[in-house]
């Protein structure tokens, strides 16, 4: 084929081309909106967890920062940590909640509050949640006695606590750093130092394939064993004849617990992992 010959071939491309687009760009701008409300929560975690080790990276070389641990537990599972960071002043296990609104708790509540103007959704509260990874660190690593724990919520968060927390610290993430270094006395010694990171370091995953199946069997064994407590409060309501509620059931996209929430349109069932699962289904 000559280079006219080409040049033909190319333009009569392009005219064609340029009648076509304008009838498929609309299909493909909203296949773009669709995926984008579909995986709004994943992609809305995936940048707040991306900021959040940007920051860690600046803490220093005295700072070993880990991301994304699977942690074996003693149920025989795994726990999933967002960040640890080991220094010589300590182990800080960090839990961060990419959340917007106002957000009320207190240590000892089983849920916090997050209120977006008159929308109100539960989670889990998160000094709890960290305290089970702590847990596990403390089984994998041994019975080390300096833990700290810190809970870090989105700058476009707004806490409002009314008492303060003993167990834990919770803050925003642009106060992590600061919050971190803080302590300036020695806890651990240079030869346990080095032993913690070696432990950690293989649980660090850098194949990402390979970390979307530790991530499944992370979400199938969580689904096991709330299915396994389900059935034994069904076994339990059958024996004191109390019929088990219907909002026992399990999400199907996280593995969480689904509830009873009021919206404009009615009754509906939402995922209690909500706003990183919004999973929601009919009522009836």
């Amino acid at each position: 084929m000559s280079n006219l010959q080409k040049i033909v071939v190319i333009g009569i491309g392009v005219f064609i081309l340029s009648f076509i687009v304008p009838y498929f760009l609309p299909f493909v701008l909203l296949a773009g909106v669709l995926y984008l409300k579909a995986n709004y929560a994943k992609i809305k975690g995936a940048v707040g967890e991306r900021a959040v080790n940007k920051e860690l990276a600046k803490l220093g070389p005295l700072f070993k920062v880990y991301h994304d641990l699977y942690v074996p537990n003693k149920e025989g599972g795994t726990s999933q940590v967002d960040h640890v960071v080991t220094s010589p002043t300590g182990i800080f296990v960090i839990e961060t909640k990419h959340y917007d609104g106002w957000i009320f708790g207190t240590e000892n509540q089983r849920n916090w509050t997050q209120v977006i103007y008159k929308r109100k959704e539960k989670f889990l509260n998160p000094i709890w949640q960290n305290y089970g990874h702590i847990q596990a660190l403390k089984s994998y690593l041994g019975e080390q006695q300096n833990f700290q724990s810190i809970i870090a919520f989105s700058s476009r968060s707004t806490l409002k606590f009314e008492d303060d927390f003993s167990s834990a610290r919770v803050i925003q993430i642009p106060q992590l750093n600061r919050v971190i270094k803080e302590s300036l006395t020695r806890q651990i010694s240079e030869a346990e130092l080095q032993k913690i990171n070696k432990a950690l370091e293989k649980l660090t995953i850098k194949d990402s394939k390979q970390k979307k199946i530790v991530h499944k069997r992370h979400v199938e064994a969580i689904k096991s064993k709330r299915r396994e407590k389900v059935a034994i409060k069904a076994v339990t309501a059958e024996k004191s004849k109390v019929v088990s509620p219907a909002i026992d059931d399990l999400c199907p996209k996280c593995g969480g617990m689904l509830t009873v929430k009021k919206g404009k349109y009615g009754s509906f069932y939402g995922c209690s992992g909500f706003p990183v699962c919004r999973y929601t289904g009919k009522v009836g």
